[in-house]
């Protein structure tokens, strides 16, 4: 004769499956499983900017709520030092190819007339809003970025 649970034990048991079972869709789509994660939400900034984003094909996005990886800074390295650039600063950049794997080159131009290169992550997004919808664009993709002038 097979050992049972006592009643209140199975049931309990059969509602802890029936939830896992009712979570795992949702925490698969969650993980990335759910293809090529297109930008259902992106990160709110605590300010907003506006910039045109130019791809590595040439099409320019007009974005606002522009975020670097959910941040309004960006960041990187200069050398062995991690530096952060805030978006009030930044007039344009340019981002080139490193000779370093994973990185790509920023050159910032900063509204003083001086300029800084940062190495940046390659996959770091950049998140955005524009008319038609989300928007999101890893650094290896950008070539060019143009904050709008803030009053």
């Amino acid at each position: 004769m097979s050992a049972r649970l006592p009643l209140p034990s199975r049931m309990l048991a059969g509602l802890g499956l029936l939830a896992f079972l009712g979570l795992a869709p949702a925490l698969a789509v969650a993980t990335g499983f759910g293809g090529d994660n297109p930008p259902s939400r992106i990160p709110i900034p605590a300010k907003d900017y506006s910039a045109k984003v130019e791809d590595q094909g040439g099409v320019v996005v007009e974005v606002d709520r522009v975020t670097w990886n959910g941040e309004v800074f960006l960041y990187g390295n200069v050398g062995a030092a991690q530096v952060t650039v805030p978006f009030d600063g930044i007039r344009t950049v340019e981002i080139l190819p490193s000779t370093v794997q994973g990185k790509r080159k920023a050159r910032v131009s900063l509204r003083t007339g001086e300029s800084v290169e940062i190495q940046v992550n390659d996959d770091t997004p950049c998140y955005g809003r524009t008319k038609f919808g989300n928007y999101s664009i890893e650094a290896e993709e950008i070539r060019f970025v143009t904050f709008e002038e803030r009053p």
